[in-house]
């Protein structure tokens, strides 16, 4: 009888190929970025939580990370913009700032110009009001025209670099527009004097924005808002150039009003992980809950405070108390008490959750929740997983 062939799990594969991981400091030149970035911004009602973390193949190649985000805010109102540079590109990292700050600014200003009290109150009015459309149609123009002042400005930063003896000894040639090809993913976040949150996005490329309603049933809890069309991992993508701009974004529109205790906006490297997106970001969000990143819900369940915890070695994925490093959790409870995704979330109020956290082990979470957010970035293993990761987590509050 031939000898049953043992099929690894996925920590059996993460825990072996982790040794042959190099890691190599970001080259000197040309224009090196930093390996992380994190911000943090609570005013006006509304969180907002980002980071960005040097993947493992750029770590193993010595190379820079290629995402960047930026974010603004006007009152309560706020605008975000998430970029990945192409990975066959070497100034791809260039063009993700460059649109982003760009497209950010832009949109901010245009935003600016508009009268915020009529906009809300056109928003919330329903779908088939002449008002709400006009409001739409407004948002929609300045979102789109955000991508082509992006774009304007990456060909601004190539004419700025066409002659650079460094680029062109880093390339073996002059640079080329292309060089600094890149996603983006814009999305504002507009809280409703109803209670509820108008989310406007625009995007060309994969990664994701979606919103996530932490009170929801695991059926309506999820909006997709991102590249719902196009499968994961499938090697192709978009990218801002002349052809992506205002007319031409159309198709790339997405609107949703609704209950929304956080926006999520991510590059590939975290929307792959969480593949297919629908449900698989409520599992996300079960984990940025579980490592401390954002709040428990607070019906049915409470805090974790004062509640009887039980003793490490109880759950298995957990070797060390003092362990300092965020785990991906959702996964592991599912698979220890067979139960699935939507189960986990049916739990999200309840004592299985609340055990399960980092915080219930007595393990001390940074101070920032930014800092906790790069943090599980950079620490959880995903079999496959080695690209840059870019989260930026918006959440409206205190809007009745």
């Amino acid at each position: 009888m031939e000898e049953q062939i043992k099929k690894l799990s996925d920590s059996d594969v993460t825990a072996h190929t982790a040794a042959l991981w190099k890691y190599e400091p970001i080259p000197e030149e040309p224009e090196p970025y930093p390996e992380y970035r994190q911000s943090y911004d609570d005013a006006n009602g509304t969180e907002i939580i980002a980071a960005r973390v040097r993947g493992k193949k750029h770590k193993h190649e010595g190379t820079n990370c290629d995402d960047w985000y930026e974010f603004d805010r006007l009152g309560d109102w706020s605008v975000c913009v998430v970029s990945d540079g192409a990975g066959s590109k070497k100034l791809s990292r260039i063009g993700a700032r460059i649109s982003s700050e760009a497209a950010c600014a832009y949109i901010k200003e245009q935003l600016s110009a508009i009268e915020h009290d009529e906009t809300e109150k056109a928003l919330a009015m329903p779908f088939d009001n002449a008002d709400f459309t006009a409001a739409c149609s407004k948002l929609a123009e300045i979102m789109r025209s955000g991508f082509s002042a992006a774009y304007s400005a990456v060909e601004g930063a190539y004419l700025i670099r066409a002659n650079d003896e460094k680029i062109m000894e880093d390339l073996g040639r002059p640079c080329d527009v292309k060089d600094f090809s890149a996603t983006l993913l814009a999305a504002a976040v507009i809280p409703l004097e109803n209670g509820e949150t108008f989310v406007i996005s625009v995007t060309v490329g994969d990664g994701m924005v979606a919103a996530v309603n932490a009170e929801g049933e695991f059926t309506s809890a999820l909006k997709l808002l991102g590249n719902t069309d196009q499968g994961g991992f499938s090697g192709e993508t978009e990218f801002l150039d002349e052809n992506r701009t205002a007319e031409k974004l159309y198709s790339k529109t997405k609107i949703m009003r609704g209950k929304v205790s956080s926006v999520l906006m991510m590059t590939d490297g975290v929307s792959d992980d969480y593949y297919p997106n629908s449900p698989e970001i409520l599992r996300l969000y079960l984990d940025l809950m579980l490592n401390g990143v954002i709040d428990f819900p607070q019906e049915e369940g409470g805090s974790a405070e004062g509640r009887e915890v039980p003793a490490p070695e109880s759950y298995p994925w957990v070797n060390d108390s003092s362990v300092e490093v965020s785990l991906a959790y959702a996964k592991n409870i599912a698979e220890k008490n067979e139960l699935t995704l939507e189960q986990i979330w049916g739990e999200r109020f309840g004592e299985l959750m609340h055990k399960s956290s980092l915080e219930a082990f007595g393990i001390t979470l940074a101070e920032s929740r930014s800092e906790r957010l790069k943090v599980w970035l950079d620490n959880y293993s995903q079999r496959g997983s080695f690209d840059d990761r870019t989260l930026v987590v918006i959440s409206p509050k205190g809007v009745q």
